[in-house]
């Protein structure tokens, strides 16, 4: 069974521990919930936290406004230590102190500008628990991640059929940049990219259909 600390940084519960609570974790307005949040623009039960494959994994319970990691809307997402959950008026930081600089640690020891990851994060987190309304207000500063480490890795315990599904689905995407990024010009002088109207319009459509694969995923009733 998998834990999960919550700490409230920003709303009405502002303040709040929710330290070790075994999975699965469902947040939400209403009593019943393993954190009932005292927030009105939040849904009567709002998310789900679960851990499966020694993962914690969040789904948006089909809320009314919505769920964000780290400013990213989102129907289902894995949540590591340090990760940033909006929901409605309310800021959640996943993880204790201990936690958190734990996986900062490992960080800067995997990557180049983990040394600096952890100066701006903490720097961060402090204007974050200090109510610093730039940071609370804006909450699309949290778009890029607070932690580095490139893509996320691929998924484990696949069976041959589902590792042959998803190499055809990323080849698929692979394709499509390929093809469009293979007729793009950089002229002289000039910092832009230019694109041909149909390799521009296949990248759209390519956004597109991973977005209603998202939502799939997130919601496959």
């Amino acid at each position: 069974m998998g834990h999960v600390t919550l700490r409230v940084l920003h709303g009405a519960d502002r303040g709040k521990i929710f330290d070790q609570l075994p999975t699965p974790v469902t947040i939400g307005r209403e009593e019943g919930n393993s954190i009932q949040l005292n927030d009105e623009r939040i849904s009567r039960y709002h998310l789900k936290l679960q851990e499966d494959n020694e993962k914690i994994v969040l789904t948006d319970l089909e809320s009314t406004n919505g769920t964000k990691v780290n400013g990213e809307d989102i129907q289902v997402r894995i949540v590591r230590d340090g990760d940033l959950i909006a929901v409605g008026r309310s800021l959640l930081l996943v993880g204790s102190h201990s936690d958190i600089d734990r996986r900062i640690a490992e960080i800067a020891g995997k990557h180049p500008a983990g040394e600096e990851a952890r100066r701006q994060m903490g720097e961060r987190l402090e204007r974050l628990a200090a109510n610093d309304s730039d940071v609370i207000d804006d909450l699309s500063e949290v778009r890029t991640p607070l932690l580095p480490g490139g893509p996320p890795p691929l998924p484990g315990r696949l069976s041959p059929a589902q590792s042959a599904e998803l190499c055809e689905l990323l080849n698929y995407v692979q394709s499509v940049l390929r093809e469009a990024t293979e007729g793009a010009v950089m002229r002289p002088g000039n910092e832009k990219v230019e694109l041909e109207f149909p390799n521009w319009q296949a990248m759209l459509d390519l956004q597109a259909r991973l977005a209603e694969l998202l939502r799939q995923i997130g919601d496959p009733g």
